[in-house]
């Protein structure tokens, strides 16, 4: 097998998306509503009882914690029906498994969106037990080396703190380049294979670890920057620009507020971005495997 090419990966995500935006919005369009939706819901239902919220009441927490495994759920079949529609146009499939070259709308539910969703389930669990694993592994480095975790202020730089320090740092890249490996290839890997999975994903990246991350770093920071800085304004609405002057819990309280006053266009834009990243993603990682599974020349 080759190695994945970066340059080129790169290149050819940003191509597709930008020659092929019609057919992305007419993929994505409505998952990224559902999406965009369910999380609005969820997130009103939180603001709108905040106070019992906050008083631990029982029913409106059951209430919260039901909502949001719902909008979590829909978010993971709304990635799966878009992964499994771009990679399929990106690989140039035939037939009806293959969403037409210009869409007003586009929706699926058959077999392969269905082990899109378990694979997405299973990825999801994989990377929580390693970002516990590695948080674990931080924790008994910081209390092995008598670091005081419940005053951090007081924390003076010793060998031993020094070396806690950098393994916790060591476990949080290790789970993260981990997430990353699994991740990448997966919609490409369950499309394109009928027993696909995280293990084969995982396999396909072996050697081509940093590739892998410089391709999730550019496709990646252009949609963290547009996030953040849509974070920014918000917050700048309610605050103005004068962040430095607020205590970190003012901060807080005052991003809160901003987005409870500006749920509904938050919410839209997350649609918007739900769309953007899915075409550059999916369609890179489609092209990566390719690359990748191709016999050597």
């Amino acid at each position: 097998m080759q190695k994945i090419p970066v340059g080129p990966t790169i290149a050819f995500a940003y191509r597709f998306l930008v020659q092929e935006i019609g057919t992305v919005v007419g993929i994505s369009w409505i998952p990224a509503v559902l999406f965009a939706g369910v999380n609005y819901l969820t997130r009103l239902y939180a603001f709108e009882n905040r106070a019992l919220l906050d008083s631990n009441d029982a029913q409106t927490a059951v209430g919260y914690l039901l909502l949001s495994i719902v909008s979590l759920a829909v978010t993971l079949y709304a990635s799966s029906i878009v992964a499994i529609a771009i990679t399929r146009q990106v690989n140039g499939r035939e037939g009806r498994e293959r969403p037409p070259g210009v869409l007003l709308l586009y929706f699926a539910a058959g077999r392969s969106e269905w082990r899109m969703l378990g694979a997405n389930i299973r990825f999801l669990m994989a990377s929580v037990a390693l970002l516990l694993l590695a948080a674990g592994v931080a924790l008994a480095a910081f209390l092995i080396a008598g670091t005081p975790l419940n005053a951090p202020e007081q924390m003076t730089p010793t060998g031993a703190s020094i070396a806690a320090a950098l393994v916790a740092w060591a476990g949080m890249i290790y789970a993260f380049i981990s997430i990353a490996q699994m991740g990448f290839l997966l919609p490409a890997v369950v499309t394109l294979e009928e027993k696909g999975g995280l293990r084969r994903a995982h396999e396909l990246t072996k050697g081509n670890v940093w590739r892998v991350l410089a391709v999730v770093a550019a496709l990646g920071l252009p949609v963290l920057l547009l996030v953040l800085g849509a974070e920014a304004a918000i917050l700048r609405s309610v605050v103005g620009t004068d962040f430095g002057a607020l205590t970190p819990t003012e901060f807080f309280d005052k991003a809160e507020e901003a987005m409870e006053q500006k749920l509904l266009p938050w919410q839209i834009f997350s649609a918007i971005v739900f769309m953007l990243g899915s075409g550059l993603f999916y369609s890179g990682a489609a092209f990566a495997y390719r690359a990748r599974t191709s016999p050597e020349r």
